[in-house]
């Protein structure tokens, strides 16, 4: 079998690596170069694209943001601020056999692997999208891994079968208050949302208000995904859910609600709403992202979601271990 070129990617590579994202599984959104740049421009981010290439052509690769500590420190990291995974993805095998497709897999990464070792990173962390399973050519060399967890609602499924009592009882809240949704794209309705919610918590959001206008630009340029809200009887907007389509899925990336109406059942009604809209138009399932945050899980769980596990690997030298220990101990003594 030949062997792998890893090496970082030029802008003018990017189409080629948007294209390989497109086809390979899991390849995401957060994978493709338009999402990457808004994260590095808006949060100034060091970004580059690494790819493996067999004979010229690109059969995998994985994104990082490069970040160096006070000049002591260099650390790479697949993920940013509400960018739950973007770790390496892979061409799919044409092979029908599962000894080969394996073996395929494993010499990607194994050489991606290497090349990164080589990099002089002082940590490197991979957070892979649902649906990669194996990442033995980390963990079989050192590396460490942890598992994370996403929701699927099934959209073939009969959404009011597995409805619990208190979701119901929710639904009959919001229709007795007159709420209605409806796809409306309007950044500044969305971000005004978030912050009241994050205002409720004495936080301030986890993205500047330019991210979200980037990102709608990028909805309504690519039609990659809508804003979904609930809305009292006179129009005023209270929920809202931003989703983004996926392979054969709709991601519901983020959601804000305003605090003042979250007794009437607004953010139930729009779960509702969107999975009779998502499966009206062909969508196989939802893939809830906070199944990582248990006072939400409490909330989506009254749908009857699937647990979906997904992995990261991270390798630290000793030098990155021991600043981490410090930063701990010297925060929790601050504590």
């Amino acid at each position: 079998m030949d062997g792998i070129e890893v090496r970082e990617l030029l802008p003018s590579e990017y189409k080629e690596w948007n294209l390989l994202v497109e086809k390979a599984q899991p390849g995401t959104l957060f994978h493709t170069s338009e999402w990457l740049e808004i994260s590095r421009d808006v949060l100034a981010k060091d970004l580059k694209i690494y790819g493996c290439f067999r004979n010229g052509e690109l059969v995998g690769g994985c994104p990082l943001f490069i970040k160096d500590i006070k000049g002591i420190l260099k650390v790479a990291t697949s993920t940013c601020n509400m960018t739950s995974y973007s770790g390496p993805i892979i061409k799919e095998s044409a092979s029908s056999k599962a000894s080969k497709r394996e073996q395929e897999t494993h010499e990607i990464l194994n050489s991606l692997r290497e090349f990164l070792c080589k990099q002089g990173f002082d940590g490197i962390h991979l957070t892979f999208s649902p649906g990669f399973e194996d990442i033995r050519p980390f963990t079989w060399n050192g590396w460490n891994s942890a598992v994370r967890y996403t929701h699927y609602l099934n959209l073939k499924e009969n959404i009011d079968s597995n409805l619990s009592e208190e979701r119901r009882m929710e639904l009959e809240t919001a229709t007795e208050a007159g709420l209605k949704t409806r796809a409306w794209n309007d950044p500044e309705t969305y971000y005004r949302l978030l912050s009241l919610a994050y205002e409720k918590q004495n936080l301030k959001p986890p993205l500047p208000g330019e991210f979200f206008k980037r990102v709608f630009n990028l909805i309504q340029e690519k039609d990659i995904g809508y804003m979904f809200v609930s809305e009292t009887p006179e129009g005023e907007a209270v929920a809202a859910h931003l989703n983004l389509y996926g392979k054969k899925c709709a991601v519901i990336w983020t959601s804000a609600l305003d605090p003042d109406f979250g007794h009437l059942g607004s953010n139930a009604l729009l779960y509702h709403n969107e999975f009779l809209d998502l499966k009206s138009r062909n969508f196989e399932y939802m893939n809830v992202m906070a199944a990582n945050v248990p006072t939400f899980v409490d909330f989506i769980m009254g749908f009857s979601p699937e647990l979906i596990p997904y992995y990261s690997v991270s390798l630290e030298n000793i030098k990155y271990s021991i600043a981490k220990t410090l930063y701990k101990t010297l925060h929790k003594e601050n504590y």
